[in-house]
């Protein structure tokens, strides 16, 4: 037998028994069933496996058990929420205790760190003694052991030294003119008769006694160049300049001479010193060490001071908000002001969408009562045009959840509307009531008149509410797409909804440091009412004549 393709519908848990008597003639079918033991074994075996292919052949054909998608979503939000919600917490608890480490200007390791560093004979202080104040610093010992009296070079260079370059070029020098003299000498010797003088004496007397006499002047003159006490000849020239060599070396290397190189470099290195003392010492207010700590004071003292202002600023527009609050509570007509606020935005919202909105408080509907303040009339251009959503307002305390839906149950069916929404004051809201929650067909949605940021939420529970009643008036196989849009998207704002209330909470505990939560806060309201607008595009979008099917939802 061929099966018919009909729409799949979501499996019902108390659908009854089926008795089936089956003749198994598969194969492979017949075999794994004969591979079990007859009775409950095979029994249980079968069932499973017809089971499995059930739930197979729905999913080919694109069916979804819409029960099992609603309980894991659920179980995925909360396990999202509950996640969000520890590391925010750890987030803001470790960031104040790291930052309370640093910063703190009684404890924190900054404030210590600089005040040892900057403190009179503190850490920079006493490292900069040690290297560069009096003789027995570190710049001292060192210059003192590399040209001091007891270094190589001043040794080297000393003259009364007697290994010293000084004394070993004179005893070279006064060597050489020795030995050169006593050459000279035995030359010019006429003692000697194989002397240079006593050969060409006896040769020039030999061959002529007229060079006698020159040749006497001229070993006058040369005895005389090389004569110390003749100042113009050359051993005397060539004496001088080494001794005057040998004076610029030692007034170069003398703290006596004005202009000397080792008197310069003491005098950089005493004002290189000076410089140092004076832009490291904290006792000069022009100094820049001791700019830095009073800039660095002033930032901190800036820092406090703001925080102390905004800290006064908060109080104030609590107890604003505190006194309003009273003063308006204590007012007989509490319970209408709260009524009429609704109502505004009841008005605007319809307006926006096209639809009716009524005041019935105080009139009685079909069950004989006056419950339901507000009636909304869905707008003929919408796909559930007529259908209608019933407002019940509470400024009062004492309603819980389980009395807020009683009543939601019975002005739905006074008023005869589809969908409820229960709003109430958040000064009247008990402990643990959510900011936006629902519950099959109705709302519960907290509102307060004075503070903006919770507008969101009311209008969130009317576009859910909307949406609710189109999901209703689906039918056709052709609008379930738009459906599971709806549904999905529905899904979406209860989620941001309770990040965003948990989120806010929070921040209204840190607000000392909730800036960056409360900023976070307001973007997830941001995408929350874009994602309201996106549901109420889905909800337009489905015309009775041609409804655009497959809402993408963000």
């Amino acid at each position: 037998m061929q099966a018919t393709s009909s729409p799949s519908t979501p499996a019902n848990e108390n659908a009854r028994a089926v008795h089936l008597v089956l003749l198994v003639t598969d194969p492979e079918v017949a075999h794994a069933l004969a591979q079990r033991h007859e009775g409950d074994d095979r029994d249980a075996f079968a069932r499973h496996a017809l089971r499995i292919g059930v739930l197979a052949l729905r999913q080919a054909s694109g069916g979804l058990d819409a029960q099992a998608i609603q309980r894991e979503s659920e179980r995925m939000l909360g396990s999202v929420r509950e996640a969000l919600s520890a590391h925010t917490t750890q987030t803001t608890s470790a960031l104040a205790h790291l930052l309370g480490g640093y910063l703190d200007p009684s404890s924190g390791s900054l404030p210590q760190r600089l005040e040892r560093l900057t403190k009179r004979d503190g850490e920079i202080e006493s490292l900069l003694s040690r290297h560069l104040d009096g003789e027995r610093s570190t710049v001292a010992q060192t210059l003192a052991r590399q040209v001091g009296e007891q270094s190589a070079i001043f040794k080297l260079l000393s003259p009364t030294q007697a290994g010293g370059l000084v004394a070993t070029l004179s005893s070279a020098i006064d060597g050489a003119l020795r030995a050169q003299r006593d050459e000279v000498l035995r030359e010019f010797s006429r003692d000697r008769p194989e002397s240079a003088l006593s050969r060409l004496l006896g040769d020039i007397t030999s061959a002529n006694g007229k060079l006698r006499g020159e040749l006497a002047g001229d070993i006058g003159a040369v005895a005389s160049a090389l004569s110390l006490d003749n100042e113009q000849g050359p051993l005397s020239r060539f004496v001088g300049r080494v001794e005057k060599a040998q004076r610029s070396i030692l007034d170069q290397f003398s703290l006596d001479c004005e202009g000397s190189a080792i008197r310069r470099l003491s005098s950089a290195l005493d004002d290189t010193r000076a410089t140092v003392e004076k832009s490291l010492t904290l006792n000069d207010k022009a100094s820049p060490l001791s700019r830095i700590r009073d800039e660095l004071m002033a930032a901190v003292t800036a820092l406090a001071d703001s925080n102390t202002r905004f800290q006064s600023d908060v109080r104030t527009t609590l107890e604003t908000f505190r006194v309003r609050r009273q003063e308006a509570a204590r007012s007989s007509a509490h319970g209408h002001t709260f009524e009429y606020a609704v109502a505004e935005v009841l008005q605007i919202e319809a307006q926006r969408a096209g639809d009716v909105c009524e005041r019935l408080a105080g009139t009685p509907g079909s069950e004989g009562r006056k419950v339901g303040d507000y009636v909304t009339t869905i707008g003929p251009d919408s796909a559930a045009a007529g259908a209608r959503v019933v407002f019940e307002c509470k400024a009062e305390k004492g309603y819980t959840e389980a009395k807020a839906l009683e009543e939601l149950a019975l002005a739905r069916r006074n008023r005869e509307a589809q969908v409820g929404v229960f709003v109430v004051a958040r000064e009247s809201a008990p402990e643990g009531f959510e900011p936006l929650r629902r519950i099959g067909a109705d709302l519960l949605v907290i509102w307060d008149a004075d503070d903006p940021t919770t507008d969101v939420y009311l209008r969130a529970a009317i576009s859910i509410a909307r949406a609710l009643v189109v999901k209703q008036h689906a039918e056709s196989g052709r609008a379930e797409a738009d459906v599971r849009g709806i549904e999905q998207s529905v899904r979406a704002i209860e989620g941001f909804v309770v990040a965003a209330g948990s989120i806010e909470h929070d921040a209204q505990l840190v607000v000392k440091r909730g800036k960056k939560i409360g900023k976070t806060a307001g973007t997830l309201r941001e995408r929350l009412g874009e994602e309201v607008e996106r549901l109420e595009g889905v909800v337009k979008g489905m015309r009775g004549e041609g409804a655009v099917s497959g809402a993408s939802v963000a």
